[in-house]
């Protein structure tokens, strides 16, 4: 059996946009100032527990708790990007084990992917708590391929940012980068993803290389 494993926010979910919200409300409120737009785009796929202990060493737990207050008020409006659901379909019918591997919290994983009805797609989920190690760090995605019980030569990984394709390449297999979300093509090529994908149904397409493989 082969395995397809995926990154959450920005390549399933368009919930990028909600998790920056919550990061800045939060981390505004505590030092009374608003982002920068740099400091903004820095948050982009890292998870809030590494860019507090980056920012605000010793004083994580008093702004994790504002984040998570935050968060639970707009994680409801979390959607999947259009063609997702039929291209899990499609794959789920094929046959191939499906994961997710996310830098969020397990119970919000588990909470948005039943709010979008993707969660019986998925035969694993690795979140934030865990793993001690996170993307790049292959931790996360070595310890869903021992889930599925599936050598690196049969998986492959698909998020839309650097961090993924790295921990994809530090995992010992291919490492595909997203673009219908929020994925941007200069961004990735800079890290020479396996290949880029432009559709959702792009992804069946290499789906027949695992499976016939």
């Amino acid at each position: 059996m082969k395995a397809i494993l995926f990154d959450l926010d920005g390549t399933l979910h368009d919930s990028e946009k909600w998790y920056i919200q919550a990061c800045c409300n939060c981390i505004e409120s505590f030092r009374k100032s608003t982002l920068t737009t740099e400091e903004k785009n820095y948050l982009i796929g890292k998870p809030i527990t590494r860019i507090l202990n980056e920012w605000f060493s010793g004083q994580e737990e008093i702004i994790l708790e504002s984040f998570f207050e935050h968060y639970e008020m707009i994680n409801g409006q979390v959607e999947e990007y259009a063609g997702v659901y039929e291209m899990l379909s499609e794959l789920k019918n094929r046959g191939i084990k499906m994961g997710i591997v996310s830098s969020k919290y397990r119970r919000y994983v588990v909470q948005e992917l039943q709010n979008t009805n993707l969660i019986s797609f998925f035969d694993v989920i690795v979140g934030l708590d865990d793993c001690t190690n996170h993307k790049p760090d292959p931790e996360p995605l070595l310890k869903a391929m021992r889930t599925l019980n599936q050598k690196a030569e049969d998986c492959l990984y698909i998020g839309d940012q650097p961090t993924d394709i790295l921990a994809a390449f530090n995992a010992g297999i291919e490492g595909y980068g997203a673009l219908w979300g929020e994925g941007k093509m200069n961004v990735l090529e800079a890290v020479s993803p396996t290949g880029l994908l432009h559709h959702p149904k792009d992804v069946l397409t290499i789906s027949n290389k695992i499976s016939l493989s």
